[in-house]
């Protein structure tokens, strides 16, 4: 059993419990806020933090076991993001509290059963990126991820329209 990975699991597990917190005390209006600089919604923008777990987590299995991926282009990932924003705007708060409880304890569990040869595989699936280590991917995108987002979501249920 890896040390580290206990170690980000339980980072992982804490930043997830902090968001799920978040959007527990939002209010219909904060929910149904604009988040002007991510051009989607608090309500789209939580089930988009949900949604990533498990992309995420089939990244970097496939990185984590040295099989090759090919790249997820910026185009792709923009093209992606705006649909879900469209498509999630008005989503379940409940349902979407229910898919981070859910995603997340999956992630974890991943996150959690990665040996300390498999958190030092390099590999990339994001064009831009740089080469990471499995563990360098899990700091900055699967923990990092939320709390880039979640300043958007505060920053929007802060402002005097939400």
């Amino acid at each position: 059993m890896s040390e580290r990975a206990q170690e980000l699991a339980g980072r992982f597990e804490q930043a997830n419990e902090e968001f799920i917190g978040v959007v527990e005390r939002l209010s219909d209006a904060e929910w149904a806020a604009e988040c002007p600089e991510e051009r989607r919604t608090v309500a789209a923008l939580s089930r988009h933090i949900a949604f990533g777990y498990g992309l995420e987590s089939r990244y970097l299995r496939a990185i984590a076991s040295g099989r090759p991926l090919p790249l997820v282009t910026r185009e792709r990932l923009n093209a992606l993001n705006a649909e879900h924003g469209e498509q999630y705007a008005h989503c379940d708060k409940a349902e979407v509290l229910a898919m981070l409880r859910r995603e997340g304890a999956a992630a974890a569990d991943f996150v959690r059963g990665l040996s300390d040869d498999e958190l030092a595989r390099s590999g990339d699936y994001v064009e831009g990126l740089p080469t990471w280590t499995v563990d360098t991917w899990i700091e900055r995108i699967l923990i990092g991820h939320i709390g880039m987002h979640l300043a958007s979501i505060r920053a929007a249920v802060a402002s005097p329209t939400a």
